[in-house]
């Protein structure tokens, strides 16, 4: 089937590309291989998200794939920091689409054969492809389906379940999109202080599987009776919640009058 929505892809091409990107996204492409997709961030100066991104790795041009609709934001951030390289930044502007379910022919690979680009942007429980050019002959999701199996995978979605005053630790997302070995990038300092400290952080994003129980996005949830957090998104007998600390996976919490287990986003 094919999403609902697909997400923005802005090329970066230049003798400078991989330096200049690698010393600015949280995750090494440096000694990646050039048909490789990686998981990094893009965060601000002090260190909370500005994108959550998947990376085309190329040999003198990366792709950045970002939120739809968010493409513009993410050229205009990084443009910013063009200062005597040699990189161009070219938004990409042809048909896309995102097939979902289905064969992933190379897993964690992308290949371009002239304009048509295909590449692995799958979720943790669900195989998604970017693909440009003529359209798949395949019907379309219902966006509520495709919020199921987002909130499902525990992928977080930019300004819903996070936004630019959100810690990356808080996220769920940094065991796939942080090198800890890579050294500085933009926004490191405080993912390395908060990682050395064990990861703690005042909140954290969990997975809760509530049935049938009526609880919409900002819900509030318990435990003991006192609020420990609120539902962030919702979709089927799915939902995220940002969680205070204190609350692990395997925690009973309460949503309404019902008790639920928390799950983990990333295993």
């Amino acid at each position: 089937m094919i999403a609902p929505e697909t997400p923005d892809l802005v090329w970066f091409k230049g003798s400078d590309v991989i330096r200049f990107l690698e010393d600015i996204l949280s995750q090494e492409i440096a000694e990646a291989r050039p048909d490789q997709v990686l998981r990094s961030l893009l965060l601000q100066p002090q260190g909370k998200l500005a994108h959550i991104l998947w990376v085309l790795r190329g040999q003198d041009q990366v792709g950045l794939i970002t939120d739809a609709g968010r493409g513009e934001d993410l050229a205009s951030f990084l443009g910013r920091y063009l200062i005597r390289v040699d990189v161009e930044i070219e938004a990409y502007r042809s048909d896309a689409w995102v097939v979902v379910g289905g064969e992933v022919p190379d897993p964690g690979t992308w290949r371009a054969d002239g304009e048509r680009i295909q590449a692995d942007i799958s979720w943790r429980t669900l195989p998604r492809m970017f693909q440009t050019g003529q359209r798949p002959d395949l019907a379309v999701m219902s966006y509520a389906q495709y919020e199921e199996a987002r909130i499902a995978s525990g992928e977080p979605r930019f300004g819903v379940d996070v936004d630019d005053s959100t810690i990356p630790h808080e996220s769920g997302l940094v065991p796939d999109t942080v090198d800890f070995t890579k050294g500085c990038f933009l926004g490191q300092e405080l993912v390395a202080r908060v990682d050395s400290r064990g990861g703690n952080v005042p909140k954290r994003l969990y997975l809760l599987e509530l049935g049938e129980i009526d609880a919409a996005p900002g819900s509030v949830v318990a435990r003991g009776g006192e609020e420990v957090g609120k539902i962030t998104s919702r979709s089927g007998p799915f939902a995220l919640a940002m969680l205070a600390r204190g609350v692990a996976s395997g925690d009973q919490v309460e949503v309404g009058e019902s008790y639920v287990v928390v799950g983990a986003v990333r295993s």
